[in-house]
């Protein structure tokens, strides 16, 4: 009778030891598929062009915009985000295109520039280089066209009440959640998204999203309150 106790006890422990392997095995295997369900998608990861800041200068002669820029590499609104690079780009509006121009910059203390290439299309000189200038608040900038030389501050168009791009982008997905719901499945979301500041007297954002179809959905936004002014589907 002791021994067949004892060989009970001995089995009823290895029986506790596998019920409790099992338990544990479940548990986090329920645990992981609970937090690969669970975690949240940043949609700000499928931004393949980001256009997050703009800096403006003009005077009689010419006029500057500077456009600070993160965007896919090579550029294709295929509806997948690809890698990006990040680019200082400038637009000056000045004369005819015949004189040589060279653009010259300063961004925390460091110096940037070279010779500018014109559009005979846009009537436009060019320069862009590789350089994250999305915090700065004003560039001063030396423009030389032959012999002379202008001087002078390009400032940001930003102000304390412009939303960011994220909180931009929040705002529409809260605004537009059945189109974001329909883009999105287990594996992410199913598009890519441009997202760039404009300037015409205020500044506005431009928000796109291009599905897999290359099928465009556009809103124009207040950039202080994310209100959606305009949308269009192509």
């Amino acid at each position: 009778m002791k021994q067949f106790s004892s060989s009970y006890c001995f089995h009823k422990r290895v029986f506790k030891a596998f019920a409790l392997l099992f338990l544990i095995a479940f548990l986090g295997a329920v645990s992981f598929l609970g937090s690969a369900c669970g975690n949240k998608i940043n949609y700000f990861d499928y931004v393949s062009e980001l256009r997050s800041n703009i800096f403006l200068a003009s005077d009689e002669n010419f006029a500057l915009r500077v456009y600070s820029v993160k965007r896919e590499i090579p550029y294709t609104a295929d509806g997948v985000c690809g890698e990006t690079a990040t680019l200082t780009e400038v637009r000056l509006s000045a004369g005819s295109g015949e004189s040589d121009c060279k653009i010259e910059f300063t961004v925390n203390g460091k110096k940037y520039g070279g010779d500018a290439s014109y559009d005979n299309v846009k009537s436009e000189y060019s320069y862009s280089c590789s350089l994250d200038s999305a915090s700065a608040r004003e560039i001063p900038f030396t423009i030389t066209f032959g012999d002379t030389v202008y001087e002078l501050t390009a400032k940001t168009v930003l102000t304390e009440n412009t939303l960011t791009p994220k909180n931009i982008l929040n705002a529409v997905k809260t605004s537009e959640g059945t189109l974001f719901k329909n883009m999105t499945d287990k594996y992410g979301f199913k598009g890519e998204i441009y997202l760039r500041l404009i300037y015409e007297d205020a500044p506005y954002y431009y928000l796109g999203i291009v599905s897999r179809e290359k099928k465009t959905v556009a809103f124009l936004l207040n950039a202080e309150t994310g209100k959606i002014l305009a949308k269009r589907e192509s």
